[in-house]
């Protein structure tokens, strides 16, 4: 599968989970959403139709309008002036960004044998007793789409999580999911049936590892208060997940054990910090 049939895959999935939460908190939002959200349906269909070969980047840029358009009509983009900002998220999408740029002069860009060299986690590596290669490798990533990808999701799920937990947590956690979900994905393939070494750089498992927290997060707040919006929070983080699922099982180039590791350690951070 190429970068433009996923990056298709990827706003197909997001629109059509996100009706799904429309339907099933309709008598909650304004009646203009489901139709936005069908329209935008509607032109990444046309543009696979009609503009095949530039379905996936047209598709992302119909659900990046469809996200923006929800935040600014919701006011749900314009912070309160109670709640502090989220510094750290945007210290480490710029941290990210500077990482990529560093990847670029080096050339390691597609080149396994550079993005090894300048920190990628490579399994006999790490076996060797280089642990950091856990962290560094959290702020490289495969190409341009890989990385917008993941900062996108970091944008949209960091503020919320960080202004939760607070920034040095925050932090902390991000890491810690990021490295949690690399190193459960290579104890998998270290001790598998089929024993391999593996390749591992990008922050989706840290990003996903957020989802995890905002899980705990929200599934605590609900119980407490049975808050509306806790719930449907809760009902999109779970959706996230079911759609990576999803999304990972038709793009078999991605590591699914990673991801789902990163998910898993962020809900027990999640769990353990709300329990203190």
């Amino acid at each position: 599968m190429d970068i433009n049939q996923i990056l298709f895959l990827i706003a197909i999935l997001n629109l059509v989970g996100d009706l799904y939460n429309i339907f099933r908190f309709r008598h909650h939002i304004p009646r203009w959403v489901p139709w936005a959200n069908l329209s935008a349906l509607a032109a990444c269909i046309s543009a696979r139709i009609w503009l095949a070969e530039h379905a996936g980047a047209l598709a992302i840029g119909v659900l990046a309008i469809y996200i923006a358009l929800i935040k600014l009509k919701t006011g749900s983009g314009r912070a309160s002036k109670a709640i502090p900002a989220a510094p750290c998220t945007k210290g480490l999408i710029v941290i990210t960004v500077l990482a990529f740029g560093y990847q670029a002069y080096r050339g390691a860009m597609d080149d396994a044998v550079m993005m090894v060299t300048v920190g990628a986690m490579f399994s006999p590596l790490y076996e060797s007793g280089e642990w950091w290669r856990l962290f560094s490798a959290q702020f490289l990533h495969w190409g341009v789409a890989h990385l917008a990808l993941n900062m996108m999701g970091l944008w949209f799920l960091g503020p919320l999580v960080e202004r939760t937990i607070g920034s040095v947590r925050f932090v902390v956690a991000y890491l810690l999911c990021g490295a949690g979900g690399m190193l459960i994905a290579w104890a998998i393939a270290t001790f598998g049936p089929s024993p391999r070494s593996i390749i591992l750089l990008g922050a989706s498992a840290s990003v996903l590892g957020l989802v995890g927290l905002q899980v705990a997060i929200a599934r605590r707040v609900y119980r407490i208060s049975g808050n509306l919006a806790a719930k449907a929070q809760l009902s999109a983080m779970i959706q996230i997940l079911v759609l990576q699922m999803v999304f990972d099982w038709m793009v078999p180039q991605v590591s699914s054990t990673a991801h789902l590791g990163g998910a898993a350690v962020g809900l027990f951070l999640g769990l353990l910090l709300l329990a203190r």
